[in-house]
Order: C-alpha cells, then sequence, then structure tokens
C-alpha cells in the first residue's frame, strides 16, 4: 500500500478551493445577520458566510488564487514517505510478530521505524536500527509482551536525511496498526 499523503492534502485543498468557488457562484437569497462585530451573511441555504478567520487567507483576486493553487501543486510534488506494511501483525507469545513493515523502495532516505504501544509514545514496543529504502521486517521481536486479544499499535516512520555532516529527520508520519495475539 502506497500512500502519498502531501498529494493527498494538495488534492484535497484544491477541492475545497473549486468548491467553494462553485458555490460563491451559485445565486443565493440572503439576509445580514450581526455576531458581536463580526457581519455575518446567511444563505437561502442556511450557509453562514462571513469575514474569515485568524489564520485563514481569503483569496478573491484571480491571479493571486492561480498562484496560491500552483504554489500547492508544486509543493505536493515534493517525494513525501512511502509506506508498506500490512495492517495486521500476528503472534502466538505476544512478542515475536509476523508482520510487514517497509521503507518502500521508492523512498529516497533511509528511516527507523518505531512501535509505541499508547497514544502518547511512552510505550515503546520496538525501535529499528536504521533501513535503507526497499528493506523490510516480516517478523519483529517487541520490547515486552503484548496482552492476549487484539492490540493497537502506533507506528512512527521517521526519514533520516544528512544535512551540514549530521543526520537529522526528514519526515516523518505515523499510523496505527493492528496487532493480534492468539494462543
Amino acid at each position: 500500500m502506497r500512500f502519498n499523503f502531501r498529494c493527498w492534502r494538495a488534492a484535497l485543498l484544491a477541492g475545497l478551493v473549486a468548491v467553494s468557488l462553485l458555490t460563491g457562484c451559485r445565486k443565493n437569497e440572503t439576509e445580514p445577520e450581526t455576531q458581536g462585530e463580526q457581519h455575518t451573511t446567511v444563505a437561502s441555504n442556511g450557509v453562514r458566510i462571513g469575514y474569515a478567520s485568524e489564520g485563514i487567507t481569503a483569496v478573491d483576486d484571480p491571479k493571486a488564487l492561480e498562484k496560491a493553487v500552483e504554489a500547492m501543486y508544486e509543493a505536493a510534488q515534493q517525494p513525501g514517505i512511502g509506506l508498506e506494511y500490512e495492517n495486521d501483525a500476528y503472534s502466538e507469545d505476544g512478542i515475536n510478530f509476523d508482520c510487514y513493515i517497509a521503507n518502500a523502495g521508492l523512498n529516497e532516505y533511509d528511516m527507523f521505524i518505531a512501535l509505541y504501544g499508547d497514544a502518547n509514545y511512552e510505550d515503546e514496543l520496538f525501535l529499528s536500527e536504521l533501513i535503507r529504502p526497499g528493506q523490510a521486517f516480516s517478523e519483529i521481536a517487541l520490547n515486552h509482551a503484548l496482552p492476549l486479544g487484539d492490540n493497537t499499535v502506533y507506528c512512527a516512520f521517521t526519514q533520516i536525511a544528512e544535512e551540514d555532516g549530521e543526520q537529522v529527520i526528514h519526515d516523518q508520519i505515523i499510523i496505527t496498526l493492528n496487532f493480534h495475539v492468539h494462543r
């Protein structure tokens, strides 16, 4: 399974821009309404139209909008983390798991993989050495046993780049996996 989350985010944002442009082109009967010091308009379909809030930039110049979309597209072309994994891993003892977790062959950078047993990332179950693109784990031994049944494990894929002779984090993504312990 290969996901490019940067392309996905850019496509979602471009879709939202297109939807807002299309809905803005429809003629709606509106009634002005005042909320505090902001002026809000309520369209006949119940949508509230008001001023952009903090952290949001409203673009009403078509050329500026085109430049913004081009910048998003260029950012989406930057390589993200290619993910290769099977969502389920299996064990009979809670420590040794049959699984498939890889540094996808299409990735440019080495990465390490960390597994955690909690959403706070305090219960470290496994930490790999750096692995090259195309390398994978088919078996993993955890630091301690997981309980019998189905367990949610947090898997961090962290790419490492070389900058000025030092290793730095290039990119990281965290997903959840299902680790099953059945005797």
